[in-house]
């Protein structure tokens, strides 16, 4: 059931589609309304935002069965990189006068962070669908 959920790229796009409208949202008020009984929650977000698309993508890519293990590699290191850009240009975006939002080098960082982490996570998770469709398809 996972592995036909996961091999559609249908989760990671929707994500994807997402955290563009979470980060690019303009809002002039946003500053106002900051919540402070977490220091740094914000940072907590853009870590999470971010694990969760690059771990999406990771288990898209590594549950094809088209692509050998070196070009699911070589897309791993691709969606790292790809997200660490995406988060600093997020970040200049944030802070033009279209979006007015607050620029932050720590919230890049954060979203660095959570591509790396949403990396090995998609990795594990990957290893753990197959091993649970695997384990459905053999007979006992």
């Amino acid at each position: 059931m996972l592995h036909s959920f996961f091999e559609r790229r249908i989760f990671p796009l929707i994500w994807t589609f997402f955290l563009h409208l979470a980060l690019l949202f303009p809002d002039r008020n946003l500053n106002e309304r900051k919540l402070i009984l977490i220091p740094h929650f914000d940072k907590l977000v853009h870590f999470g935002l971010y694990f969760i698309l690059v771990a999406g993508w990771v288990v898209f890519f590594n549950l094809k069965t088209d692509l050998t293990t070196h070009q699911k590699r070589n897309w791993n290191y691709i969606l790292i990189l790809a997200a660490i850009a995406h988060g600093i240009i997020i970040e200049f975006l944030q802070g033009s006068e279209f979006i007015s939002r607050d620029f932050d080098w720590y919230d890049a960082l954060a979203d660095g962070f959570g591509a790396i982490a949403g990396m090995m996570a998609g990795q594990i998770f990957t290893k753990k669908i197959l091993r649970q469709s695997s384990r459905q398809i053999s007979p006992r």
